[in-house]
């Protein structure tokens, strides 16, 4: 693999700069990155690029949408329709953030959480 040709992305391009680094030094011969990561690459070409649908962010945005006709390529995670609203899970223990369409996100207090095998789980791994 250190042979072939890699290329890093990510949101705002500093840390892709810093694993280009940290690979070119580990023995990888090709690596490139998207300049100024997706956002530079998203405001540049907008959607009509190779970049589909929504950027997910680390901040209270959630989401960036490159122009008015953004692909919809998010599912939601209790009936797979099309979504791109993160949200939070409502159930008191575990409040992480999914992907939830507006019907679902309305019932999802009627709903169990799809987390909690997740979360004994990992009580158990960690004690």
């Amino acid at each position: 693999m250190k042979d072939r040709p890699i290329v890093t992305y990510c949101t705002g391009g500093i840390r892709c700069e810093i694993l280009s680094v940290v690979m070119k030094n580990r023995g990888f011969k090709e690596v490139y990155q998207v300049k100024g990561g997706i956002v530079r690459y998203g405001n540049t070409y907008g959607d009509d690029g190779l970049w589909e649908g929504s950027l997910y962010t680390f901040d209270d945005r959630l989401t960036i949408d490159f122009s008015d006709h953004t692909k919809l390529i998010g599912e939601c995670a209790h009936c797979n329709g099309p979504t791109k609203e993160f949200r939070n899970c409502q159930k008191a223990e575990c409040h992480q953030l999914v992907l939830l369409c507006d019907a679902c996100y309305d019932s999802h207090l009627d709903r169990p959480c799809k987390h909690d095998r997740e979360i004994k789980r990992n009580r158990e791994l960690i004690g």
